[in-house]
């Protein structure tokens, strides 16, 4: 801690302290927990998404017919929307908190490419 020497109106001084150098320190902490949570979060709903994406487009475009009734293409593309919106929304959070904006428009953006892939997909079978 520093100490600051103040002109007042009356003349005198008076001393005060400053805060300590490192008084970001608790801003870099939580920005680093929110960053090590998305990436957690990241992973805990992008592997289900990548595998229900997988499943329901491979049902779609697979050489062999181990989805006579379409159930897996169905159910498939509906779980990946719902786990892929969630990926979307979390993803930014790995990012740095000046660049989270750019993050959710690129998420965003590739979560409607995807999800259009999937319903075409699911529409045109």
């Amino acid at each position: 801690m520093g100490v600051v020497v103040v002109p007042e109106s009356s003349g005198q001084t008076r001393s005060m302290t400053t805060a300590h150098d490192a008084a970001g320190a608790p801003r870099e902490r939580r920005d680093l927990l929110s960053r090590v949570i998305g990436a957690v979060l990241t992973a805990l709903f992008g592997a289900p998404f990548v595998l229900l994406a997988w499943m329901a487009l491979s049902s779609r475009f697979g050489w062999t017919d181990g989805d006579p009734h379409g159930y897996v293409m169905i159910f498939g593309t509906f779980l990946a929307l719902v786990t892929g919106i969630l990926v979307a929304i979390v993803v930014p959070l790995v990012f740095p908190r000046a660049r989270r904006g750019a993050a959710y428009l690129c998420s965003m953006g590739g979560y409607l490419a995807v999800a259009a892939v999937l319903i075409v997909a699911l529409v045109t079978a």
